[in-house]
Order: structure tokens, then sequence, then C-alpha cells
């Protein structure tokens, strides 16, 4: 699809008055199938550099951990490892899809990585939703934006989703019944899958020769409006001032760092297993 405007209350003029806005062209593509991908948001080189910092973040904290059956790295709370990971909080590209689906009061449940090794297998297929919470009426609840710092390929990892699955009662498929028609979208690094956290995904089994990284970015909505990482565990009071007022709404952080936040998880509760 084409790349949303930076500025989307301020969008330039359409080439053509039959071609779709880029926001109602991902909203129309989340609605239908559950998902979209924004392609090329962060140039190339942009990309690399945050794989290269999420790479020294992963050896000094990163876990393994295993979801599904699929073992795989993991990073919880980037936003607290390093400044330029908060450009991602916000990115106008971004939250302007994210936004046009779940609104403006909104809380970034958590942003956290998630790197395929080379021979890593692939993750059993589930939604980010427990069944008891799905909405299978209206907006969604929860939108998931997968940040590809690697490109996404058929044989890297990328992320697997069932098309129309958001639709579906359960967090799962019925036992005992396969899925034949999953699709895995791809993209250049810098590229930006979105999907709705009801529909069934699982990550890649990666037959390649070099780690797929990517930070999703996982935001929430109404009722269910709740961390999944609290984010002021281990984020540096000295980078609040360098935050702009949209990230410390998304953050809850208006003022300051020092109040913790309801949340899923905290460090101390974490066993591995219970990340996307």
């Amino acid at each position: 699809m084409r790349p949303v405007s930076p500025h989307p209350d301020r969008r330039p003029a359409r080439e053509d008055p039959a071609m779709p806005d880029a926001v109602d062209q991902a909203r129309f593509e989340l609605e239908v199938f559950g998902f979209t991908v924004l392609e090329s948001v962060l140039p190339v080189d942009e990309a690399a550099r945050l794989g290269t910092l999420l790479d020294a973040v992963d050896a000094a904290v990163g876990t393994d951990y295993t979801y599904d059956g699929a073992l795989a790295r993991h990073v919880a709370n980037l936003p607290a490892r390093d400044d330029a990971f908060l450009g991602l909080v916000d990115h106008p590209m971004v939250l302007a899809v994210v936004e046009a689906v779940l609104g403006h009061d909104i809380v970034l449940g958590s942003m956290n990585a998630r790197i395929v090794r080379p021979g890593d297998p692939e993750q059993g297929f589930h939604a980010d939703i427990p069944t008891v919470h799905r909405r299978l009426v209206g907006p969604p609840i929860m939108v998931q934006a997968v940040w590809m710092l690697d490109g996404f390929t058929p044989d890297n990892g990328a992320t697997r989703l069932v098309p129309g699955s958001h639709r579906a009662p359960t967090s799962a498929p019925p036992p005992g019944l396969t899925v034949p028609h999953a699709v895995a979208p791809t993209g250049p690094a810098g590229s930006v899958l979105v999907f709705d956290g009801q529909c069934w995904h699982g990550g890649g089994a990666n037959r390649g020769t070099a780690r797929r990284r990517a930070a999703f970015a996982h935001y929430r909505v109404g009722p269910w409006m709740r961390f999944q990482t609290d984010p002021t565990v281990d984020f540096p009071a000295d980078r609040w001032a360098r935050m702009t007022p949209r990230q410390r709404e998304l953050l809850r952080m208006v003022h300051g760092v020092d109040q913790r936040n309801a949340a899923d998880y905290y460090p101390e509760q974490f066993t591995g297993t219970r990340y996307d």
C-alpha cells in the first residue's frame, strides 16, 4: 500500500481522486483481513541502526522463552532501554493508522522485541486477546504494530496470520483442525505489519542463516486499557525530559516516571512463557 503521510493532519491532495487515502486503505484492510502492511516506514539504514541497538540490549537483558512450542529470544520494555525506541512509540505514520481504528484514548500496552534465530521453529497460532475478552462486533480493542528491523521473508521467520480470524469466536484454532489458509506478509526492513489483536498469528520458522529481529508495539483501548509491561520499570528518569507529549500520554507518564501502573506482568513474575 502507499506510505502514510508523515503529517496525518495535513495530508497531501490525492493524485487520483479514485485512489483511496493510505489510512483509509489500511483501515479497510484491518477490517476485512485483520492486518495490513505499511511498507518502508523507516529508511533501511535506520532499521539497521535499531537492529544493532536491539542486539546490544538482547546481549544485556534478553531472555530465551518458549511460546506455543516455539523457542526465540525476548527483550521486554524497549522504551526503557534506549531513547531510539521512543521514536517508534508515537511515529506519526503508524500512529495515524492505529488511532484510525482504536481512537485517541489509548495506551502502549508494551513494546517488546521478538528475535527468531536460525533454526527456531514456528509458533503456534494464537490471538493476543483471551477468548473471554474478544469483541466480535465493533472496532478492535487492541492493535499490534510489528516493526520489521530486518526484512520479513518466507524463510526467515516472518509473522504468519490467518486472514479473517479476528472475527473468530476463539483465541486459537479449535483442537484437531488444520489451518490451511495462513499467509506470511513480507516487507523490506523498516516496514510495519499492523494487525488486530484478535487475529490468529504466530512467528514463522527461521530457515535462513541470520536472526530476524522485530519490535512489537502493543496498543490497547477501552476496558482493556492496562499495560502488559509497566513502562516505568527500569525507565531512566532523565529520559522523561526527552519524550514528546504524546509519548508521555501513551506511556501514562504525563506526571513523571515514579508511579507504577497496573500491568499484566512484572519482571519478578516473568517465567519465560507469557509474552508474544
